[in-house]
């Protein structure tokens, strides 16, 4: 509820929207649930660097913790939970 609350008030691609993406991402990745925190971690990202740009700190913060994310999924063997193509690459390349 807090979510779709931000969303309508600040609108859908407001950094603090991307916060709350990012922290519920958190939040799902936590309880398992990766394919439910995946999309959220990549709208936090995409949001992120739109509105503050690649090198602002929040921006690289949100990007380190999707890449976390990403390492914990393909340390346990779980990246077939995932749909988005990008994060399936990256994966990929963390293993070669």
């Amino acid at each position: 509820e807090a979510l779709e609350m931000r969303k309508q008030l600040l609108g859908s691609a407001h950094p603090h929207v991307a916060k709350s993406f990012n922290n519920l991402a958190g939040l799902y990745s936590d309880q398992g649930r990766y394919a439910e925190a995946e999309p959220l971690y990549t709208k936090a990202v995409t949001i992120r660097i739109s509105q503050l740009g690649q090198a602002h700190p929040h921006t690289q913060n949100v990007q380190r913790e999707y890449l976390m994310f990403l390492q914990k999924v393909a340390f346990e063997n779980r990246q077939g939970e995932l749909s988005n193509e990008i994060s399936l690459q990256i994966i990929s390349q963390m293993k070669t």
